[in-house]
């Protein structure tokens, strides 16, 4: 079961719902490739979402760092 829905807009834009579920059995082969292919898009952007949250962390840890303070004010870095 996939955990989001493509609503297909009249204008022909679709639209991806992550509060809905969509059934295996539902699809037909070419939609079940078309979910595949967008479930790991959904995956990727997450998994780029939670590295750059990461990485932020550790500047605001490392600016807060005294040490780290000192050799900025110093000019070493």
């Amino acid at each position: 079961m996939f955990n989001f829905r493509i609503i297909t807009c009249p204008d022909g834009t679709d639209i991806i719902d992550p509060t809905s579920k969509t059934p295996y059995s539902s699809l037909t082969p070419v939609q079940m490739q078309e979910y595949m292919e967008i479930d790991t898009r959904i995956a990727f952007m997450e998994r780029m979402k939670r590295k750059a949250a990461k990485k932020a962390l550790c500047r605001k840890k490392r600016r807060n760092n005294p040490i780290y303070r000192l050799a900025y004010m110093c000019k070493l870095i």
